[in-house]
């Protein structure tokens, strides 16, 4: 029981240091950001589409990583709901 708690306090501290991060930063919103993508979208990534090019080409290792933070927290979710009761909750 005292593992649990450990760990659902060690993830309630990461939500809070996140959302404190979040709350601290600004929002930055560049005009010249978004006419250099609109401008040159085609021409770096040849992709007709904008949004494809910003998604798959300018932030591919930014898609891969969340997709690969949704793995591990599924993955702890599932390990977690397992082994309920078991001997490792000592």
């Amino acid at each position: 029981m005292k593992r649990r708690r450990t760990i659902a306090l060690a993830i309630f501290i990461c939500f809070a240091a996140v959302f404190w991060m979040t709350r601290q930063a600004t929002l930055v919103t560049d005009a010249p950001v978004a006419a250099y993508y609109i401008e040159n979208a085609y021409h770096d990534t040849a992709s007709v589409n904008v949004v494809t090019a910003i998604y798959l080409n300018y932030r591919y290792y930014d898609t891969i990583f969340e997709a690969l933070m949704l793995l591990f927290s599924i993955i702890g979710v599932i390990y977690m709901s397992v082994h309920e009761g078991s001997e490792h909750d000592e």
